[in-house]
């Protein structure tokens, strides 16, 4: 039997627009939320009712390619679409777009679990002990990690006993999802409303932390006896460390030192500890590191940290809409399998989107043959940055790899940040640029691997500007500041 539809008259543009700013509930006040977005070509975004195109330089990791680039990763998908819409439409069976978990997986699934095996590090593969839980987004990937490393690494406990061993150490700069419900930012509930994360944490090496004229040695030394007083005093609490091998918008793009990372790695894991490396942000080869054996997709290869979990981000869709993340369990996946356990953090769609795969196993083909194009944004990137770190007198921090950059204004104050970031993003606006801002007084860039060189240079060295006045205006004096770095 055919149904017949009666279809509702579409409301006008203007009326939508006014609705969307009012009543959507999303990342900005009601009221606040950017326009409209028109149309997209590579880094140049138009919104409705403005007269010209913005550079948008941020995005937070989520796209990686655009134009016929994307179309190439979007392609399979697209079609098994097609199919199953003509299918639909004649009443014929067709090719499932998405199944509920608890009536089967899309087929969809074995190529991109095909495609994502030879991106783990090579030792994962050679002892081939590991399984993937898949999410929407990053930090229900990360609770997913979190709960496949304690199964895993304390096989039998209790983990409801008061003593129990579950509590998760976060570093002093972290973020790792909603702040209301994830491991790392503390507002605005704080951390009485994350469950498992341990209320103090860790040292880590961030300019915030950092002692006046104190050199990078003596720092990373200092950082390293302080994390093992930490571990003295809340070893028997915790279950899981989790670390961001290059932080995201909690301390703008800053890489870890790989052998500092190293060593915190091998402490805890010498005490039992699991790790978790959250690569939500710099995962997919975004980093532009060096393989070490591999494929380069994952900063924990290319540093040897050889965590127990590592997490990717929604951007392994292919950033066009289709929500796919995960955390990958490097070993131990047998040891679920034998005791007929799994990862309990999961819904009912996880992993279902036949989209989101086909897009995720067409990206992960083409990801060695990227890292030219990161190389190419790293050079369009660094030397502007360098030179806005150089003409501020070190006002405003800039650190950053691969394809994932970031600058910070650097006093010592987060209510002069804020003031700072505020005139930022006025002087951005009127340049017609974008990057994404960082609530501790900054901004982050993640520009897709195959933006133009030569759009992004200029959009960069605009942004560039725009730093250097509103620090002109500031009148910070080198008193002010965080301390510098010190060789």
């Amino acid at each position: 039997m055919r149904i017949t539809f009666r279809v509702r008259p579409r409301r006008t543009l203007a009326r939508f627009s006014s609705d969307a700013r009012a009543r959507f509930a999303g990342r900005y006040a009601l009221g606040k939320h950017m326009p409209a977005v028109e149309t997209k070509q590579g880094m140049r975004f138009a919104w409705r009712g403005e007269d010209r195109a913005v550079r948008v330089l941020g995005g937070a990791s989520s796209e990686i390619l655009g134009g016929a680039n994307l179309a190439e990763v979007l392609r399979d998908g697209f079609e098994i679409e097609q199919r199953a819409f003509r299918a639909l439409e004649r009443g014929e069976p067709a090719e499932p777009l998405s199944i509920h978990t608890s009536a089967g997986v899309p087929k969809s699934l074995d190529d991109f679990l095909a495609a994502l095996r030879p991106h783990l590090p090579s030792w994962a593969q050679a002892e081939d002990d590991w399984c993937v839980n898949l999410q929407a987004e990053g930090s229900s990937a990360v609770h997913a990690a979190i709960d496949m490393a304690i199964q895993v690494t304390q096989p039998g406990a209790d983990l409801t006993a008061p003593a129990a061993r579950t509590r998760v150490a976060c570093g002093a700069s972290s973020y790792h999802g909603p702040a209301s419900t994830s491991p790392g930012g503390g507002i605005p509930l704080g951390a009485a409303a994350k469950g498992l994360t341990h209320p103090v944490r860790y040292p880590v090496p961030s300019p915030f932390l950092r002692f006046r004229d104190e050199s990078d040695d003596a720092f990373h030394a200092r950082l390293r006896a302080e994390f093992i007083e930490y571990l003295d005093a809340y070893e028997h609490e915790l279950g899981v460390v989790l670390f961001e091998p290059q932080w995201g918008s909690s301390v703008a793009s800053t890489p870890w030192p790989p052998q500092l990372l190293r060593a915190y790695v091998t402490e805890a894991k010498r005490r039992g500890l699991a790790v978790v490396c959250d690569e939500v942000m710099c995962g997919l080869g975004r980093h532009g590191q060096d393989p070490r054996g591999a494929t380069g997709c994952f900063l924990t290869e290319c540093w040897d940290l050889r965590p127990d979990v590592v997490t990717f981000g929604k951007s392994v869709g292919g950033g066009a809409g289709h929500l796919l993340s995960g955390a990958i369990l490097l070993k131990g996946a047998s040891a679920l399998a034998a005791a007929s356990q799994t990862a309990y953090q999961s819904h009912t769609y996880a992993g279902s989107s036949v989209r989101a795969l086909c897009n995720a196993a067409s990206l992960l083909d083409r990801l060695e043959s990227l890292r030219a194009d990161v190389r190419r944004v790293e050079a369009a990137v660094k030397p502007a940055l360098d030179a806005l770190r150089e003409e501020s007198g070190g006002r405003v921090l800039t650190q950053g790899q691969g394809a994932l950059w970031g600058g910070l204004f650097a006093h010592s104050s987060l209510a002069e940040r804020s003031v700072a970031n505020v005139a930022l993003k006025e002087k951005c606006a009127a340049a017609g640029v974008l990057p994404y801002f960082v609530p501790v007084g900054g901004f982050m860039l993640t520009p897709r691997y195959d933006d133009d060189p030569e759009l992004l240079r200029a959009a960069v060295g605009d942004l560039a500007q725009c730093c250097l006045e509103v620090v002109e205006e500031m009148k910070w004096s080198d008193g002010d500041l965080l301390p510098r770095v010190r060789a």
